[in-house]
């Protein structure tokens, strides 16, 4: 996928980040179109054309790994982030995540 222009719409889904998200409101995740998992299927793609979908390495009721491979399915050519807990190795994560197809589109945030 190539970089998207400054101008150009960028459209960013988080799944399942309810737990992300504090007391005040969403932490860094404001203007980010919140969905349940169940939602995430080739019409949800084909409507809003995101360029990068947010979601948490664990929740109850799937992992990133799940995710990931659902995505690559689906064909997804868009940047992924993966929000994790503190990590003793967040790069190795990072790396399983990534040669599950992604590859750099991947990114791991863990504190």
């Amino acid at each position: 996928m190539q970089p998207t222009a400054p101008d150009e719409l960028q459209v960013v889904i988080a799944f399942d980040c309810q737990r992300l998200l504090d007391a005040d409101g969403p932490l860094p995740l404001e203007g980010v179109l919140h969905r349940n998992f169940s939602d995430l299927g080739p019409e949800l793609l084909s409507d809003l054309k995101p360029t990068r979908i947010i979601l948490p390495l664990f929740s109850a009721e799937h992992d990133a790994m799940a995710v990931i491979e659902i995505l690559e399915g689906l064909k997804f050519s868009g940047q992924i982030t993966v929000i994790g807990p503190d990590l003793p190795r967040p790069r190795l994560v990072e790396r399983e995540l990534r040669a599950m197809g992604p590859g750099v589109r991947l990114s791991l945030i863990s504190p």
